[in-house]
């Protein structure tokens, strides 16, 4: 079964991953992919982090148990790993010898939004890093950039000794307001952020300083964004009833935010049966897309993150 249409279509590669019975990798929130095409996939199961080469066979494993949640995983350009802690109100930095040397946040306790029970739409107001934050990405500077979402309603820039510089953004549906900033990224010379708004469905745009740009609309609840090669990778939130190895939605766009390709299970799906969704993505030097998914009631030691290679 091929997937995608255009320049970019795809199929799945069967069985991709190694596995071990005594793994729980059936919510896969975060992949990142390294220099070397090493792929480092963050569970909430054990272990939270388990490290790939590209065929699939085992490297490394790491993590311990004092993440509140994991929700998502980045690499640097150095290799260096972040993971966000979206319940532990944190995100941490693991040295080269898999110990957490660096924490963003106040951990364990959350800021002043308003917020009730992890809820977006109780927000009252834009508050302090962090309330339940969801993703990061890290410009060539050391600059790091927070998105800020379930609990709250912005994005956090820092310096690279993590002092925070500023915030912006509030609850609302207004250009440059936010219902769940989920995903971010940076352009490749940049001069743009691109954040996910989750709840508004859209992915919108600002400059180095917070200031609104563009935005762009027709995506279902957009979870992750990575850019590789100068090509946009989407993961949307959409569920998807079964569990045959057909995507959820991943949309390839372009860097002025024209569609280039999509790939979709097409299925009406009743969450109240179990689903999958597609949660984040990452793009190996081959151009091979890595699916991480969450969902419910998921069959037996599923393995939720998915492999995609370009055809």
């Amino acid at each position: 079964m091929r997937y995608g249409f255009g320049d970019y279509v795809y199929e799945l590669v069967e069985g991709w991953g190694e596995r071990r019975h005594e793994w729980d990798m059936s919510t896969v929130p975060g992949v990142a992919v390294d220099a070397n095409d090493h792929v480092y996939i963050l569970s909430r199961g054990k272990p939270p982090v388990v490290v790939m080469d590209r065929k699939g066979r085992l490297l490394e494993q790491f993590g311990n148990d004092g993440f509140g949640r994991a929700h998502a995983a980045y690499l640097d350009e150095s290799g260096t790993f972040f993971c966000v802690d979206d319940a532990g109100h944190a995100v941490y930095r693991f040295d080269a010898g898999r110990k957490v040397d660096f924490t963003l946040g106040n951990k364990g306790v959350p800021s002043d939004t308003g917020c009730v029970n992890k809820d977006y739409k109780t927000i009252t107001h834009g508050g302090g890093p962090f309330n339940y934050p969801t993703d990061l990405v890290i410009a060539k500077d050391g600059s790091i950039y927070v998105s800020d979402g379930y609990g709250n309603a912005r994005v956090h820039k820092f310096s690279a000794e993590g002092k925070l510089l500023f915030s912006w953004g509030e609850p609302g549906d207004a250009p440059g307001y936010f219902n769940l900033p989920h995903g971010i990224t940076l352009s490749p010379d940049e001069k743009i952020v691109y954040v996910a708004d989750r709840q508004n469905c859209r992915i919108q745009l600002f400059d180095h300083e917070g200031n609104y740009l563009d935005q762009w609309t027709g995506l279902e609840r957009p979870a992750g964004v990575v850019i590789r090669d100068g090509i946009m990778y989407v993961a949307e939130l959409k569920r998807c009833n079964v569990f045959d190895g057909s995507p959820s939605r991943i949309s390839i766009l372009s860097l002025d935010g024209r569609l280039i390709s999509r790939l979709e299970n097409d299925l009406i799906c009743d969450p109240n049966i179990g689903y999958r969704a597609a949660h984040g993505v990452a793009v190996d030097s081959e151009g091979s897309i890595y699916v991480a998914q969450i969902g419910k009631k998921h069959p037996k030691d599923y393995f939720a993150l998915l492999k995609y290679r370009r055809v």
